[in-house]
């Protein structure tokens, strides 16, 4: 059985993602109306991914059913939603990082069955992707300590895709160290994103925004 603070903190991190995914929706309509042009439905396809992809995340670790066909589904509908609607609103730019970060992401399921069951760790790699996804794409339009926090999060999503599968084994302190760089990232991103919104609000210099870069 999960300790009650993992099932707190991991339930809670699910819901804050949704938040920076809320973030990141909200950014993207600002860059729409800076650049002029007419609204799409992209945005609103990546914040439905999120919900999607955060309510499957706080039902599998808070329900007790466990991984049920439900929870399975919202978390590989979830980020599908997302790599479509980024795939849609001009992010065109894949970077080697990017490429590294998701090659690696993908074979640390070779590890996959030591964690649960084969279904579940493969499902959990969708939406690793596509906070990976996200956070490059955020990386498009932050420059200086910004840009630098972002990638080490994005790092830090890769190093949690791997050592996520000993989180059954371990209690305690080695538990919470495990999980950290996951909380981190996450906390980082959403950070970032929350200082990213209020200097586009305030219609902040250092924000480039280009016709095929940014959110």
């Amino acid at each position: 059985m999960s300790e009650l603070w993992y099932k707190i903190v991991m339930s809670s991190t699910g819901m804050l993602i949704f938040f920076g995914i809320f973030l990141a929706w909200m950014i993207l309509r600002k860059i729409e109306k800076g650049r002029g042009g007419k609204k799409s439905l992209y945005p609103t396809v990546m914040l439905l991914g999120g919900l999607l992809t955060s309510l499957g995340f706080t039902w599998g670790i808070l329900g007790s059913g466990g991984m049920t066909a439900a929870v399975l589904s919202l978390i590989l509908i979830g980020p599908a939603m997302i790599g479509y609607a980024l795939a849609n609103v001009g992010v065109e730019r894949i970077t080697g990082r990017l490429m590294i970060q998701s090659v690696l992401t993908l074979l640390s399921l070779f590890l996959a069955g030591n964690y649960s069951t084969v279904a579940v760790d493969v499902a959990y790699a969708g939406p690793f992707l596509a906070l990976l996804l996200l956070m490059n794409a955020h990386i498009m339009i932050v420059s200086g300590i910004q840009k630098h926090l972002i990638v080490v999060s994005s790092w830090l999503i890769v190093l949690f895709s791997w050592t996520r599968y000993v989180l059954d084994d371990t209690y305690g302190m080695i538990k919470a160290i495990i999980v950290l760089p996951y909380v981190a990232a996450v906390l980082l991103w959403v950070g970032v994103l929350t200082v990213t919104y209020f200097k586009l609000s305030s219609n902040y210099p250092g924000i480039h925004i280009t016709a095929q870069e940014g959110l």
